[in-house]
């Protein structure tokens, strides 16, 4: 058999390199495809599976650990109850802390009202010698009867408050039992579901999935401290300044830290309100103070420490994935956007470096010496 010419050898193999490719592309397109069909039509079951792995990721690397010394139903038990008793604990004094702070906030409500009809009455004055005329007490019924409504609202919708809080339980009982079977069975689990993988390909499955555990585990790790850190400090700060629910401002700090890039700014939002509405000459700039320390520390100590090795997403893309996580899933969508676009990318860095290593471009291989 005559063989090929070297520049035909070598145009054949760069066609076969970009058919393969090809094929991997649209292979890749549609099995992204297929899952997004599947995620929209059973969205309940995969938010419970991914809460259950959300678990898992965080509670397996201390099950491992003490499986070490004990035998794992017991590791598995220990670290379960507690942090049982970690959640319960810290959640009945946040609830309690809220709480306290709501009923506060609900009972200043009507001399929070009048003071805002105050405010508005001075632009209303400014407004009318330009013969814009608005109503001050019309807008001050109007809220103080929105408000009243509050509780005939609540009692209105009492049954669709206990189903849903039913509905609640029931799923956190779900992502318990999945995630305590997960945790006992996370080693045969991990063969079984290896042995349903070619031979071949298997040790290139394991250094993906070994990628994706170190990428997952430590951006939720890192991103639920980054969380706590934020909101503990707007909420140390907001108490040092002066303001008024300062544990309220720092709880919602540090929900919305777990929205990147948008979070902070949606963070600040409370505490400048409250300023503007105490004493906004003096507290409004420290307020403003507070959130540039607290802003540096995030973007500029904090948040590249803990995060920048574990997503390594360029802020463009970032910002796009955000801007699809918002449109498609709304508040939560927007709070998985980033760290699955993080997921995507380190499993393909992952899959081409291993691409690489087994394939050996044309351009890549050595010509004889003369």
């Amino acid at each position: 058999m005559q063989s090929l010419p070297g520049s035909q050898r070598g145009l054949a193999e760069r066609v076969r390199l970009w058919r393969d490719l090809t094929i991997v592309i649209l292979g890749g397109v549609g099995i992204v495809w297929v899952l997004a069909w599947l995620v929209g039509h059973v969205a309940s079951i995969v938010l419970i599976l991914l809460l259950a792995l959300l678990l898992e990721t965080l509670l397996g690397p201390l099950v491992d650990r003490l499986s070490r010394v004990w035998r794992r139903p017991w590791a598995v038990l220990a670290v379960i109850v507690g942090a049982a008793l970690v959640v319960f604990a810290g959640g009945g004094l946040v609830v309690a802390a809220l709480v306290e702070e709501s009923v506060s906030l609900v009972q200043r409500l009507p001399a929070t009202v009048h003071l805002v009809s105050g405010l508005f009455a001075r632009w209303t004055a400014w407004a009318a010698r330009f013969g814009v005329h608005i109503s001050v007490a019309a807008i001050e019924s109007h809220l103080l009867a929105r408000a009243g409504q509050i509780s005939s609202i609540v009692l209105t919708r009492g049954v669709a408050v206990f189903t849903h809080l039913v509905g609640a339980v029931t799923d956190s009982v779900i992502i318990l039992f999945i995630t305590i079977y997960l945790l006992l069975d996370a080693e045969r689990i991990h063969v079984g579901l290896f042995r349903l993988i070619p031979e071949p390909a298997r040790e290139s499955a394991l250094a993906v999935e070994h990628t994706l555990a170190r990428v997952v585990g430590g951006y939720i790790r890192a991103q639920l401290l980054l969380s706590v850190l934020v909101g503990s400090g707007f909420g140390f700060g907001s108490w040092l300044i002066g303001l008024p629910y300062p544990f309220i401002i720092g709880a919602v700090a540090a929900f919305f830290e777990l929205i990147p890039l948008l979070g902070p700014v949606l963070g600040a939002l409370l505490p400048l309100l409250l300023a503007a509405f105490g004493h906004p000459l003096v507290q409004v700039p420290e307020v403003l103070i507070l959130l540039l320390v607290v802003h540096l520390l995030e973007s500029q100590i904090l948040g590249p420490r803990l995060l920048r090795s574990q997503v390594g997403l360029h802020p463009i893309l970032s910002v796009l994935a955000l801007m699809i996580g918002a449109h498609l899933g709304g508040l939560w969508g927007a709070v998985f956007a980033v760290p699955t676009a993080g997921i995507v990318v380190a499993a393909w860095i992952a899959a081409v470096r291993l691409w690489q290593e087994k394939v050996v471009l044309p351009s890549q291989r050595r010509r004889p010496l003369p």
